[in-house]
């Protein structure tokens, strides 16, 4: 179906088998072209996948799926190894403008090196809220390849075709919590956002002269049917609050819906199950007397593992 990168982040000397990270696209058997949020793609989760150590045999070794992640993208395998490479190192937060190196292999399984930088490119309303960018393209095969820096520590993972990775602090976040339930439960907001601190400086002056705010993130979409379309939100509307912390990114938004469904596992919750959680809201709005008017919303998200799908149902908004 597809050929990936991986890299090694756990290997046990006892059993001598090791864990690799990779992407989710490596047993993906319809991927939608038109938009990660569709919710249509198809996996094939009994799909015989094989490593390739490139070691000094070339060997080639069969591969277990231990679990996979629709929504983030992420894989992960078990596979027998006699000897343990260095196992790298995660850094826990990405610097905005870090230089950055994103290795894989070609389709000859030639490393390739790939140079950039940490950008932030949206995200639109095809990618979804966890990605950030290297600002040089990759090609299919080294999908899964770890992003670092100079110094050898992992600051993400090589994601989509193009230019996106998935953050470290999103990756480490997801690990820890499949070791404890053996999934990485998340909630669907319904929404798609994009932070204010990166438009360019003369949006960032406009919202601020209209709105009093610098920070937060805006409102591009609505799912239609979802609680927050029933609830009123609308595109343009800023957020700059949830579960009463400001967030400023749509990175830190990920961070912090997952630390709530790990508190609400922790605590007896299950997997289906609903948390109400308040949102802070900037009502911008055309024809109203005050156009600022701001409200607490209480969002009652479902705590769920699988993809989030979105319905389109609201324009996006310019800004």
């Amino acid at each position: 179906m597809a050929r990936s990168s991986g890299f090694l982040i756990d290997w046990d000397e006892r059993s001598k088998a090791g864990t690799v990270l990779t992407s989710a696209r490596i047993i993906c058997s319809k991927y939608s072209a038109l938009s990660q949020w569709s919710g249509t793609d198809e996996y094939a989760p009994n799909a015989e996948i094989v490593a390739h150590l490139l070691d000094e045999d070339d060997a080639t070794v069969p591969a277990l799926l231990l679990h996979y992640d629709k929504h983030v993208n992420i894989a992960l395998i078990k596979v027998e190894i006699e000897l343990c490479a260095k196992i790298p190192s995660f850094s826990g937060d990405v610097i905005y403008g870090q230089e950055i190196f994103v290795l894989g292999r070609d389709e000859h399984q030639n490393l390739t090196i790939h140079h950039g930088r940490v950008q932030f490119m949206g995200p639109n309303k095809f990618q979804r809220h966890h990605y950030l960018f290297s600002g040089c393209v990759i090609n299919q095969p080294s999908i899964g390849g770890p992003v670092i820096d100079l110094n050898g520590q992992v600051w993400g993972m090589a994601n989509f075709p193009g230019t996106a990775f998935i953050p470290s602090s999103i990756i480490l976040k997801c690990l820890d919590m499949w070791k404890k339930y053996q999934c990485i439960p998340r909630m669907h907001i319904g929404m798609k956002l994009s932070p204010i601190k990166f438009l360019d400086p003369i949006h960032v002056e406009r919202i601020f002269r209209r709105c009093n705010v610098d920070s937060g993130l805006i409102v591009h979409e609505v799912s239609h049917g979802s609680v927050a379309d029933e609830l009123g939100v609308r595109p343009g509307d800023i957020i700059d609050s949830v579960n009463g912390e400001h967030i400023a990114t749509t990175i830190e938004l990920e961070n912090l819906l997952m630390r709530i469904c790990e508190s609400h596992l922790d605590e007896g919750g299950v997997i289906g199950s609903c948390v109400d959680i308040p949102v802070g809201i900037l009502h911008v709005r055309k024809g109203r007397k005050d156009p600022r008017h701001r409200s607490t919303l209480s969002l009652r998200l479902n705590v769920a593992e699988g993809v989030e799908a979105f319905t389109s149902g609201t324009l996006t908004v310019e800004v």
